[in-house]
């Protein structure tokens, strides 16, 4: 990699600031599998293609602040989202484990569960 770039990467990843078109996606709409009506706007999903200047110091500093969480034992153990070898499947089986010991006890177990649909593509985001 030229100097020039390493040195550009080293700035973003000091600073935090990465340059505005490194930001900017191009989206792709492609149907979703076995979605026939191509006119209803929910049978889509959206691919964003960035700009692969930009990936790399994202993935550097992804890497950067997961190395210093796990070496500094940040992270809880209840920690699913975002966190490598973790997902909503292993979550749901610690749930469902807890219910069960708690069920074998005789105790009562009472759940809440709430799942907003689009909740992130609706959240407000700060524009820079």
């Amino acid at each position: 990699m030229p100097k020039t770039k390493t040195s550009v990467y080293n700035k973003c990843l000091r600073t935090g600031c990465f340059p505005a078109n490194w930001k900017i996606a191009i989206i792709l709409p492609t149907t979703k599998p076995g979605r026939d009506d191509t006119k209803d706007p929910f049978k889509y999903r959206r691919i964003s293609l960035l700009n692969i200047e930009g990936k790399v110091p994202g993935k550097l500093l992804i890497k950067r602040i997961m190395h210093h969480l796990h070496k500094t034992e940040f992270l809880n153990d209840n920690q699913y989202g975002f966190t490598p070898q973790n997902s909503t499947t292993d979550a749901a089986m610690e749930v469902r484990q807890y219910i069960e010991s708690q069920l074998e006890r005789g105790r009562l177990v009472i759940m809440a569960s709430l799942d907003v649909m689009g909740a992130f593509n609706s959240a407000w985001w700060p524009q820079y």
